[in-house]
């Protein structure tokens, strides 16, 4: 049902937002008092824009993560002892 709307609207109602982000309506109110989300309101509709729910979504990720790259192995160095002999 939503890949098909997906394509078609941009708007999203409370009922398909709640299944985008996968939260239940109680939840989606919560976001909606906090101002985490800002719906849009037409007439008595309360719509949300879908790029809006992908901004909150990237945002909700935060920075990648640092990899540690491996470092290169060194090249094992010659010995500067003396050998045991010299003759």
């Amino acid at each position: 049902m939503i890949a098909d709307m997906e394509e078609t609207s941009r708007l999203l109602t409370v009922k398909e937002t709640c299944k985008y982000l996968r939260i239940s309506p109680p939840t989606l109110y919560r976001m909606l008092e906090r101002r985490e989300l800002i719906p849009v309101k037409i007439g008595k509709r309360t719509l949300f824009d879908k790029s809006d729910l992908d901004k909150f979504i990237d945002a909700a990720k935060g920075p990648a993560p640092r990899v540690k790259v491996p470092k290169k192995p060194r090249a094992k160095r010659k010995s500067k002892a003396l050998p045991d002999r010299l003759f």
